[in-house]
């Protein structure tokens, strides 16, 4: 069976760990893209606890199988860049405020060219809580390791060393924020900012830590703000 894995090509292995990893937001994503006034009649915000729980169980079914597969492969913690310390740890907080301020002024500049469409854009809403304490410490931890683990570490790595960092940074940036389309402009305009600054992290540094600790920060905060816990 080892030896039947090894013999699988890279670009198979790509897109085995894309369509696993990511492939059952394609629909909600393409639906979204192709006919965003769906959103906008949507019965209620897309992030509740029962869909928290949902992404929780599928992505430590997802895992369970591909880092087996992966490690089948010969990758390992150290080539995906997970190497847990105090320092980078440290660095995943500068991150995280790198990434506040950077979304703050992204938001000024889109405040100031278009304030109409930020208008609309502030009044939507993702969150329907409350959320329970186990569910939004359970998303917090599984879904930083799982986003950052695949569509940063493994796409960044694994396309790096074909088509250079550029590309491998705009094609990990690129599969993020279409993840995120069912969550509409807004969603586009937070995670866009997070995609492209933990790439070119990832992409100088090799250090895949920082961006799991900003990323649950940022998932916890956000969870615990809007449930009004």
């Amino acid at each position: 069976m080892r030896e039947r894995i090894l013999r699988l090509s890279g670009a198979f292995e790509v897109a085995l760990v894309l369509l696993l990893a990511f492939g059952m937001t394609v629909p909600q994503s393409v639906l979204a893209l192709v006919s965003p006034d769906v959103l906008a009649i949507r019965s209620s915000p897309p992030i509740t606890n029962e869909a928290l729980i949902h992404t929780i169980v599928y992505e430590l079914v997802v895992m369970s199988l591909l880092i087996p597969f992966l490690v089948a492969r010969g990758w390992t913690p150290a080539r995906l860049g997970l190497r847990p310390t105090w320092r980078d740890s440290a660095w995943g907080l500068i991150l995280l405020v790198a990434f506040y301020a950077i979304y703050f002024v992204v938001w000024l500049l889109l405040s100031y060219a278009w304030p109409q469409v930020v208008a609309g854009i502030a009044h939507t809403q993702l969150h329907a809580g409350p959320f329970e304490w186990s569910t939004m410490i359970a998303i917090s931890i599984v879904n930083p390791v799982f986003e950052e683990l695949f569509v940063c570490g493994y796409v960044i790595t694994a396309l790096k060393e074909r088509l250079g960092t550029t590309t491998a940074v705009n094609v990990s940036a690129g599969i993020r924020v279409f993840y995120h389309f069912y969550q509409g402009a807004l969603g586009v305009v937070g995670v866009t900012p997070a995609a492209l600054l933990f790439g070119y992290w990832f992409a100088r540094t090799g250090r895949l830590w920082p961006l799991i600790v900003a990323h649950a920060i940022q998932d916890f905060l956000g969870l615990v703000l809007s449930s009004g816990a």
